[in-house]
């Protein structure tokens, strides 16, 4: 069997550049409790022009709602949606199947 060292594994398995299916992922985790745009996007290392396009893509599909607590703030918080949730679940079993036992 070929070793498993090409460069596109090692991209895929995490010892590469993250693509968009694992941040989303990360930032779906992160607003599971409720989260600020600017935590997400520190924890992420995003920038700021890259957390609004992903988190107008989640809103967009349903995969996180938008809170604004109290209701006149101009900082709203992002929750995980249950469609979220499936995301990470789903995630997590394809992640345990590139496991290495």
């Amino acid at each position: 069997m070929p070793q498993a060292d090409t460069f596109s594994e090692r991209s895929v398995m995490g010892w590469g550049n993250r693509g968009w299916v694992e941040i989303v992922e990360t930032i779906l985790e992160i607003c599971e409790n409720g989260a600020l745009k600017t935590h997400i996007m520190y924890r992420c290392n995003l920038n700021s022009k890259q957390i609004a396009q992903y988190l107008h893509f989640l809103e967009n599909h349903r995969l996180i709602n938008t809170i604004a607590e109290p209701p006149t703030t101009k900082r709203p918080i992002f929750v995980t949606a249950e469609l979220g949730k499936r995301y990470i679940n789903a995630y997590r079993q394809l992640e345990n199947i590139f496991k290495k036992n």
